[in-house]
């Protein structure tokens, strides 16, 4: 190895220790401070920056296409835009106009797409400092935290202290938190089949366990649904390589599936009987129906009536917010749709809404032609977190301004520009 090689997977490693473990303990510092100093301190857009800043510097030693078509296109789109809201709208507050808010609206989408170019451009080096027991780590961490604040009561309910089931720990947001150690408990599941033992399936169980005690439904619904997909696979077609493992996982294969259907049946019994009125309207098709449609009608509003010049490029998201807000009598002026495919179209317009919606499609149907050409259970799950992270974009939102969600899928995707053989796989 030279020592130029050697110096960048150096640089790589450090920046994964800065937004893996050393990110989740910032943002756990910050909820804390919030939380029970009653503080707010914003010590995790700062950190962010931060890493956001190193990101560019490593990518500036590396050019390629990819870094135009994911940063320079929606930077060169953001100063276009905001140049024509205050050409057009200027700076009247009754039109919601807010720098503060439309730069950090931004900067949280650029940051995600700064991790995903980051990610794809130095897949080779990342690939060799054990990417997969990174982000099981990174999930185990955060999961630890959900499940000491469950069972002692600090940090923040998922809903409310009177009412709802789960517990956020100190992170700010249910569904995004829900989200990530979803996707954690994916990748923990390609690290447990990539060398199968006891430790990496209790990891798998720890991380899966504190999904379901935040109590979001992205999160219940999502790995119940992983889960049954992984136990289908290592029952039916899973085939270890070492043959004397294989012999004896012969025998292994019907206690796995009698226990995760008792598992599955206990958990569900314990949740309806833990489950107030609340949650469990939340379950209903009246109840999806109602939460999403409270935010995404005043926004489909907003949108209907936009002028030609504004359905192209936008007004912004402060404005959107701001209508959003006063649409549903929201104690603050500013109030977020949660639905991201309403977010881009009501604050970029056309033009943005394709420009930063684009790159996840592409993923998406790159992970779909990858896995009908050669199906294997890492394509596979590589179309489950691309599809439904679009799935949560439209329904629920809070996925391309997740943070915390952005490395897993960054490394998610980049699997998809290797070859038949992909690291994980080894």
């Amino acid at each position: 190895m030279t020592p130029i090689v050697s110096m960048t997977l150096m640089s790589i490693k450090r920046l994964l220790i800065l937004i893996f473990p050393v990110s989740v303990i910032v943002d756990l510092i910050s909820g804390f401070c919030t939380v029970q100093l009653h503080t707010y301190i914003p010590i995790g857009q700062a950190y962010r920056f931060i890493i956001m800043a190193a990101i560019i510097y490593m990518l500036l030693k590396r050019a390629r296409p990819l870094l135009a078509w994911m940063i320079l296109c929606p930077i060169s789109f953001f100063l276009l835009a905001s140049s024509f809201w205050i050409i057009i709208h200027g700076f009247e507050p009754d039109n919601g106009f807010s720098p503060a808010i439309e730069i950090e609206s931004f900067s949280k989408i650029l940051y995600f797409m700064l991790v995903i170019t980051f990610f794809i451009l130095y897949r080779e080096e990342i690939g060799l400092l054990d990417p997969l027991k990174i982000i099981s780590n990174y999930g185990m961490i955060i999961s630890s935290a959900v499940l000491i604040s469950f069972l002692t009561g600090f940090g923040n309910s998922t809903y409310g202290t009177d009412y709802g089931f789960g517990s956020k720990s100190y992170f700010k947001a249910g569904n995004d938190l829900g989200l990530t150690i979803l996707y954690s408990a994916v990748v923990s599941s390609l690290y447990m089949i990539s060398g199968f033992d006891w430790k990496r399936m209790v990891k798998l169980l720890i991380i899966s366990s504190a999904v379901i005690l935040i109590g979001s439904r992205v999160g219940l619904v999502g790995i119940l649904l992983w889960l049954t997909i992984l136990v289908c696979y290592i029952v039916f077609i899973y085939r270890p390589a070492d043959r004397r493992i294989r012999r004896r996982f012969r025998h292994y294969r019907p206690i796995i599936f009698t226990c995760y259907i008792l598992s599955v049946s206990g958990v569900i019994y314990y949740l309806l009987s833990v489950f107030d009125s609340y949650m469990l309207f939340k379950y209903t098709s009246v109840g999806l129906r109602t939460a999403r449609s409270l935010l995404t009608d005043p926004a489909e509003v907003y949108i209907s009536k936009f002028e030609w010049y504004e359905a192209v490029f936008g007004k912004g998201m402060a404005a959107l917010y701001y209508f959003v807000a006063h649409s549903v009598r929201f104690r603050a002026d500013y109030r977020m749709v949660e639905a991201d495919f309403h977010e881009l179209l009501g604050g970029y317009g056309i033009i943005g809404f394709i420009l930063i919606l684009s790159p996840f499609v592409y993923f998406m149907f790159k992970a779909l032609t990858r896995y009908f050409s050669h199906p294997d259970f890492t394509l596979f799950a590589i179309l489950f977190v691309t599809g439904s992270f679009l799935a949560v974009a439209f329904t629920a939102g809070h996925c391309l301004r997740n943070p915390m969600v952005a490395p897993i899928y960054a490394y998610i995707v980049s699997q998809l520009y290797y070859g038949k053989e992909r690291p994980v796989d080894k």
